[in-house]
């Protein structure tokens, strides 16, 4: 007989770090004794525990990578501390076992978490030795995988999601539960919200975050071409189809399709991405071929999907399938308490990536940005705020050096007031100059300015409405309680218009 020579056994320390942690948790010592002795000899460091009770306070400790856990033992036992270990949270890899091999104690312990599942008596302790050795190759990989995600994931993202707000707390909440699944995500929310942002955070901080995150919007290719661009198509499909193409959804593979303003999809092509979605498969243009999907889709849009379901332009059975789990990102005025951080951001970005001389925003000027209505959101403020970190002739951006105005519109609707000049701008230089008048810095700026913009608004809203207070607040969008308080906040008066009874 040919003596084979022993796998050396895996010891962490040979990477450089420290040995791996296992614990016997069993009421049997002489079990305790024999796997005690044998995993020592592996070079890994043992501890024991004889009941559940110390076993659980063990395991609460952090410090080990594997416990082999008995299902038997005084106090709940080994599957009760299994369950409680999962549900909070500890990650020790368990390895259950068992004098007891029944099917539905191992179906069980799988059920509940367990890495392995071991039968007692030990016929070949080499067995267990294995058991241990994938199971903190397991662990110290995972461990290595999160510290690297850790650390490579905001390059990759392309960017950070700042803000504090209650409203970005609850999209950071959303964010969380999310990237435990693989559910599609449908992210609405205002052009330069950030939504493309919020799905690359989603899909690099879930398990697929080492796969591609491929994006694709939807409004920005010709709808001759959408098709293919999403699916692929095969030699020969159509004109000018010289050689087979690869779509996105092909390309996604194991990762992450982002379909940007899915509100522009094409009717003709909704089905397609409907069934692809219900049926996790598709086929490039032109083939037969049936091809697995892979990757999860996130969808986004500007648009009031619903809206576009009533006037049939988007397809409800599509919606439905899209908005497993919505995610609203709100619009830069609803969160005005980021804008000084995220103004800092892009200062110092601006410092960073394109050498700018002002490396800091006074009051004054914070103050200007909280004013303004950000039409165009986080990315109307980048500019603005890059701009004048470029332009600025000191060191400090100073409230004369921001012009939001001068961002590009949203949209070719113009809201002007005298002389053609915008609205926004008519409103953010008389905050200016009243701020330069001022003698000191003020400290309810916000609550000032609503306060002079809501009683002509509400005003013009009565007007409008003929004083009918339930219209009036149906074009303000308020419910008609809170329009009666600020018109006694206000104190307007009631008018009689032409036509009301």
């Amino acid at each position: 007989m040919i003596a084979r020579e022993k796998e050396p056994p895996f010891t962490p320390g040979e990477r450089g770090a420290s040995a791996a942690t296992v614990l016997i948790a069993d009421d049997d010592s002489s079990i305790r004794l024999v796997l005690h002795h044998r995993l020592e000899a592996e070079g890994y460091a043992v501890e024991e525990a004889s009941d559940s009770a110390s076993a659980l306070e063990m395991l609460r400790s952090g410090r080990f990578d594997v416990a082999i856990l008995d299902i038997i033992m005084p106090g709940a036992g080994g599957l009760e501390i299994l369950s409680t270990a999962k549900a909070e949270g500890i990650p020790t890899l368990v390895v259950v076992v068992t004098a007891a091999s029944t099917m539905s104690n191992a179906v069980e312990a799988m059920k509940r978490g367990a890495h392995d599942y071991l039968t007692k008596p030990f016929a070949n302790l080499d067995l267990v030795a294995a058991a241990v050795k994938r199971a903190v190759e397991i662990a110290r990989q995972a461990a290595d995988l999160d510290r690297i995600r850790e650390e490579v994931s905001p390059k990759l993202v392309g960017g950070e999601v700042i803000g504090r707000s209650p409203a970005m707390q609850e999209v950071y909440k959303l964010i969380g539960r999310v990237v435990t699944n693989d559910a599609t995500v449908l992210i609405s929310g205002e052009s330069g919200t950030g939504k493309e942002l919020i799905a690359r955070a989603i899909h690099f901080k879930s398990a697929r975050w080492r796969g591609p995150f491929v994006a694709v919007n939807c409004s920005a290719i010709p709808h001759g071409l959408l098709e293919s661009e999403l699916f692929g198509h095969e030699r020969g499909s159509f004109t000018g189809a010289s050689e087979r193409r690869l779509g996105k959804f092909e390309l996604a593979e194991a990762g992450t399709l982002f379909l940007d303003e899915i509100g522009d999809l094409p009717l003709e092509l909704q089905p397609k991405l409907l069934r692809a979605l219900q049926e996790r498969e598709f086929s490039r243009v032109g083939g037969t071929e049936v091809l697995k999907l892979g990757a999860r889709v996130i969808a986004a849009t500007n648009r009031d999907l619903e809206e576009a379901v009533r006037e049939r332009k988007f397809r409800e059975d599509l919606y439905f399938r899209l908005r497993v789990i919505p995610i609203r990102v709100p619009a830069l005025r609803e969160r005005r308490e980021d804008i000084p951080e995220l103004a800092e951001y892009f200062v110092a970005r601006a410092v960073r990536e394109m050498g700018a001389r002002a490396n800091a925003i006074s009051p004054q000027a914070t103050a200007v940005l909280k004013a303004y209505d950000w039409p165009g959101n986080v990315r109307e403020l980048e500019n603005t705020v890059m701009r004048a970190a470029l332009l600025a002739p000191g060191t400090t951006i100073r409230a004369e050096d921001i012009e939001p105005h001068q961002a590009p519109p949203v949209s070719t609707q113009r809201s002007t007031g005298r002389d053609g000049a915008e609205l926004k701008e008519l409103i953010a230089e008389r905050i200016a100059a009243w701020l330069d008048k001022s003698n000191e810095e003020p400290r309810d700026l916000y609550e000032r300015m609503i306060a002079e913009l809501e009683r002509p608004l509400i005003e013009l809203a009565l007007k409008r409405a003929g004083g009918n207070q339930v219209k009036a607040a149906r074009i303000l969008g308020l419910n008609r309680n809170t329009l009666r308080k600020k018109i006694t906040d206000h104190a307007i008066v009631l008018t009689r218009y032409p036509g009301q009874s």
